[in-house]
């Protein structure tokens, strides 16, 4: 393809309803302004496969162990229950992304469908609402690592732990994502069969007489004795959180192959393979130990006293160090995801672009924001007494950007595109509109505290938008949008 073509390129159809400068009679000009300050470009290697373990790495599989003692407990033992109602919530939701990442398959992920969506100022908004649950949650991973591994081996500090999860983390990412995605393939393959094994030995040990008695029980997923839809609605909210592996995939938009095409689809699977899992093992869980809601008596260690009884102090410790390598690697793509928004946002110049919108001309992975993102982690060694606070707020964060992008779908398509008729007003109407209801409908059952540490954290983000803005005056900088051609000449100079 000659520079000339590269420079002038046919404008996708999804984008002729956004103003831009660069519009000269049906074209978009690729000028050097709208590129990388550092003119490198993001590595399209990712196929449908890496991101569907990048989005379960990023979920981790036996997260479900870590929520069972607080979320069987709060639900009267219906924590199958409730993570079916967050599944279905996050359908709606996983199909709103899926749409809007065909109209913009780029880095950014909530940030850029809103922006670009429905206005610039409530874009930057909800990026950073939602840039709080990428920082918080590699910082989160590392400290329990750090936890756990002090518990398996004293006479190492947490702290040290921590930095050297830390460490690894970074490199990793430095790396690239396709070094990332093998080591990610392997530790996923270590949790699933964690899970699986899991459930055989449950499986065996109720067929022998213990817990329910019988494999099939209605209770251990709806019990009318102990049901209250708000503790409930309440489970599921924390759950929610849960699912932010498919969030994270979009974010790879600009470094898969055929993005608008394997992104969507990759965002789809992920919520309803991890749902499926998750209420499956909830629902073992629960036949194990019918009971458990009022016998546990730590909560938060729940898990273990549930594993002590299928299978002794064994299947804990292997529980131990599978549920370490989990937050390990769920830990690297979180710092993935918040590295690539913090790319998106500073090549955007919403965040100073020299800093945070180059990419690394040998690794071409943006290193400066992996560094400070992973520097950010490392306070995990300070911040364990609020660890509490920081998980809530996730949950805050994660509805709040669920809710606007399901109405970016509507403004996007069905207010801008005039998309009104026949199947067009299911699938860019009702179908998002009913992710707008089930998301706020979570929103509002998010705990207190979580509510006003993310109002706190929104409040700095408008007092920066006004300030950088000269008050609202003038918008954020305009994003810039890779076509399907450009992609193509990417590819073809990748080859050569």
């Amino acid at each position: 393809m000659s520079t000339e073509r590269l420079r002038h390129v046919e404008q996708p159809r999804a984008h002729l309803d956004l103003p831009s400068p660069c519009v000269l009679t049906g074209k978009v000009q690729m000028t050097d302004e709208s590129r990388p300050a550092s003119g490198v470009t993001l590595k399209r290697v990712l196929t449908l496969r890496y991101l569907i373990v990048f989005g379960l790495a990023y979920l981790a599989p036996t997260v479900v162990f870590n929520y069972y003692g607080i979320i069987t407990s709060l639900t009267g033992g219906m924590m199958a229950l409730a993570y079916v109602i967050t599944t279905v919530v996050m359908c709606f939701t996983a199909y709103s992304y899926a749409a809007m990442v065909k109209a913009y398959p780029v880095a950014g992920s909530a940030y850029t469908y809103v922006r670009k969506a429905v206005n610039p100022w409530l874009g930057f908004l909800t990026g950073w609402v939602m840039l709080v649950d990428y920082l918080l949650l590699p910082m989160i991973c590392y400290l329990l690592v750090g936890i756990y591994m002090n518990e398996f081996v004293p006479a190492v500090p947490t702290w040290a732990w921590v930095v050297a999860a830390a460490l690894i983390g970074a490199w990793t990412n430095i790396a690239g994502v396709r070094a990332t995605g093998r080591v990610n393939t392997v530790i996923i393959a270590a949790q699933i069969l964690f899970s699986v094994v899991l459930i055989g030995l449950i499986a065996s040990y109720v067929i022998r007489g213990n817990g329910s008695g019988s494999l099939f029980d209605a209770s251990a997923l709806f019990n009318p004795g102990s049901f209250d839809a708000g503790n409930v609605l309440l489970a599921a909210s924390i759950l929610a959180v849960s699912f932010l592996g498919f969030d994270a995939v979009s974010t790879m938009a600009e470094e898969t192959v055929d993005p608008a095409k394997t992104v969507p689809r990759a965002i789809m699977i992920v919520p309803i393979a991890a749902g499926l899992g998750f209420a499956l093992i909830s629902y073992f869980t629960q036949i194990a130990w019918p009971q458990g809601y009022q016998e546990i008596s730590n909560p938060d260690a729940g898990i273990f006293e549930l594993l002590e009884r299928v299978g002794g102090t064994t299947l804990s410790t292997i529980f131990l160090v599978t549920d370490n390598l989990a937050s390990l690697i769920c830990a690297m793509a979180g710092l993935a995801a918040a590295s690539r928004i913090l790319y998106g946002m500073g090549r955007d110049g919403a965040l100073p672009k020299r800093f945070f919108g180059t990419l690394h001309a040998r690794f071409r992975t943006p290193v400066n924001n992996i560094v400070l993102t992973s520097l950010i982690a490392l306070s995990a060694v300070f911040y364990a007494d609020n660890l509490g606070g920081a998980a809530s707020l996730m949950s805050f964060g994660a509805l709040t950007g669920f809710v606007l992008v399901n109405y970016a779908v509507i403004n996007h398509y069905f207010i801008r595109g005039n998309r009104r008729h026949g199947w067009d007003l299911v699938r860019f109407l009702v179908v998002p509109g009913i992710g707008v209801l089930v998301s706020l409908v979570l929103w509002f059952n998010v705990d207190s505290s979580a509510k006003i540490l993310g109002l706190v954290w929104l409040a700095i983000g408008i007092v920066y938008l006004a300030v950088s803005t000269k008050g609202f005056r003038e918008a954020p900088a305009e994003l810039r949008l890779e076509d399907e051609e450009e992609i193509e000449y990417e590819e073809e100079s990748n080859r050569r």
